[in-house]
């Protein structure tokens, strides 16, 4: 699907409240983990409002190109030739932790970086084969942002379809839900998502998933999250902008993620 055609049919599921200064709406990783938060603390600061509203990264692109919101949110960057073509500029606020789950009562507690590619490519199929249980592994997948530079495809090296058998689901909920489910799940979701699920987060490499390890550049799973803007910000957006990317939003932003810097 092309970028136009993302834009024509995810029309925008809101529009800036009357009572509010600026608006936002996209990715609900970043709405869920910062932009809420971020939009009370600015307010009480300065007094003024922002609105925000969840979704998706097509949502964040079409409210900003319709100049229906000044700022949208991505998960999946969008290629520069794309973001030139229609005049958005990404500003990367945020890193998100994609974190490694496993059923509450699997006994393992970490996989390698290779073992969990290999997994989504097909390659391991039992639990036994990583050092687990004689019971076939259950992958759930979030398929989406397929036209988009999704990280999880990136890290892992997934250049195609994951495995065969894998349970393929269109939300981070649906991933999550899954893995509390079954046994022999396994699924990738982003942290702040992961944290308040009844899962076990396994470490990668030795390594867990914290936002000291990210920024430090030791665990591996991670995607940067992204403002967009139309053009460069200027007034309140770009107030709001160097809010977020200020010591305060940092602070706010690593909550749930690591810095963006």
């Amino acid at each position: 699907m092309t970028l136009a055609c993302i834009v024509s049919i995810f029309p925008s599921a809101g529009i800036s409240s009357p009572s509010s200064d600026i608006g936002y709406q996209g990715t609900h990783i970043l709405t869920h983990g910062a932009l809420e938060d971020l939009a009370r603390a600015f307010e009480k600061k300065y007094g003024l409002k922002v609105f925000v509203k969840g979704g998706g990264c097509a949502d964040g692109i079409a409210v900003v190109v319709k100049g229906e919101h000044e700022m949208g949110g991505l998960c999946c960057p969008l290629a520069p030739e794309k973001a030139r073509k229609l005049n958005l500029v990404q500003h990367k606020v945020a890193v998100d932790i994609k974190a490694v789950m496993l059923h509450s009562k699997n006994p393992l507690g970490n996989l390698t970086l290779k073992q969990v590619s290999d997994i989504h490519n097909g390659k391991i199929t039992n639990w036994k084969q990583v050092g687990g249980q004689d019971k076939p592994i259950a992958l759930v997948f979030r398929d989406h942002c397929r036209d988009m530079e999704e990280p999880v495809r990136k890290v892992l090296g997934i250049n195609g379809p994951v495995a065969k058998k894998a349970i393929v689901v269109k939300t981070d909920k649906e991933v999550v839900e899954y893995v509390e489910k079954f046994p022999g799940a396994i699924g990738i979701a982003p942290r702040v998502f992961a944290q308040e699920a009844k899962v076990k987060i396994v470490s990668v490499d030795k390594i867990a998933a914290t936002p000291e390890n990210t920024e430090k550049g030791l665990y591996p799973l991670k995607g940067d999250l992204y403002i967009i803007t139309k053009g460069q910000p200027d007034g309140l957006t770009k107030k709001f902008m160097d809010f977020v990317l200020g010591e305060e939003g940092q602070a706010i932003i690593r909550r749930n993620f690591a810095k963006a810097k």
